[in-house]
């Protein structure tokens, strides 16, 4: 096991954005239980939508999916800004 030591730069509710040693852009570090849902909940409307690609409830389930990535590249985002890290992409 590894003994190095990531530095937190910002805790959110659910993530925070770490950075690890030797890297040169931090990371997001996500709860498992959290990435856990977001993967059962990203492949249940994938399921749904391989069945009928118009099914409306998996349309809501992606689209919900997808607004929580958002809000965590967004808090990635916002700590790289008040820290004045620049973007990896």
């Amino acid at each position: 096991m590894s003994q190095d030591q990531a530095q937190v730069l910002s805790r959110g509710t659910n993530c925070a954005v770490v950075q690890l040693p030797g890297r040169a852009f931090p990371g997001i570090h996500l709860q498992g239980d959290t990435f856990a849902a977001l993967q059962a909940q990203l492949a249940e409307a994938a399921r749904l939508l391989r069945h009928d690609p118009g099914d409306r409830a998996a349309l809501d389930e992606l689209d919900d999916a997808v607004r929580q990535a958002e809000r965590f590249l967004g808090f990635y985002e916002a700590t790289l800004s008040e820290r004045g890290i620049q973007r990896p992409y």
